[in-house]
């Protein structure tokens, strides 16, 4: 997600959502050169938004590789809760995110705006929607983080590194970042 901020992605991520989502009745599904014109720089993509298109992208680049990082739902509910919801319904008043428009519409293409309502059934569905991706000959790896890095590495054809896996909340850092970032430019008298 930091990364479409950085880039000023958030227009294409918008319409790549109007126009490919829902995955089972895409109103204007891209080719691969739309998909090229968002994604070239990357080699690998995850999260939010990527992760709203796993048919598409899958389509697009039919020699992915395809990593369903699987979970409990009351784990994944727990850190939507924490994060993206969260920051969805305590935005400041005072300062427009230039990520808004984005989170306004993948609020409502994935959960119709209702986590509370409708974020299992949203859950459920992404997972067997990737799964599915599985019977279509992809490379796949449904994996746990819990496994460690030796699923992980096999799947990917690399050695093992001598390094504990990581298991740390990367949002959770990135939130204090943020807010450190924030705090030293209100500090230092900017319009945050």
């Amino acid at each position: 997600m930091r990364e479409v901020s950085k880039n000023a992605h958030q227009d294409l991520w918008i319409s790549a959502i109007a126009d490919n989502l829902p995955a089972s009745a895409p109103a204007d599904p891209w080719p691969r050169d739309r998909w090229d014109a968002l994604l070239s720089a990357f080699a690998v993509v995850s999260d939010f938004p990527a992760s709203l298109f796993p048919t598409a992208l899958a389509a697009a680049y039919p020699d992915c590789a395809i990593i369903d990082t699987t979970r409990d739902f009351e784990s994944w509910e727990a850190s939507m809760r924490d994060t993206l919801i969260h920051a969805h319904h305590h935005r400041d008043p005072d300062r427009r995110s230039p990520m808004e428009g984005l989170a306004n519409a993948y609020h409502a293409a994935c959960w119709g705006d209702n986590f509370d309502k409708n974020g299992r059934a949203y859950f459920e569905e992404h997972h067997g929607e990737v799964r599915r991706l599985k019977k279509d000959g992809k490379r796949f790896l449904e994996f746990r983080p819990g496994d460690g890095w030796k699923p992980l590495c096999e799947f990917l054809g690399v050695e093992v590194p001598d390094i504990p896996f990581p298991r740390s909340d990367y949002w959770v850092e990135y939130k204090k970042q943020t807010q450190r970032e924030r705090q030293e430019q209100k500090d230092n008298g900017a319009t945050v």
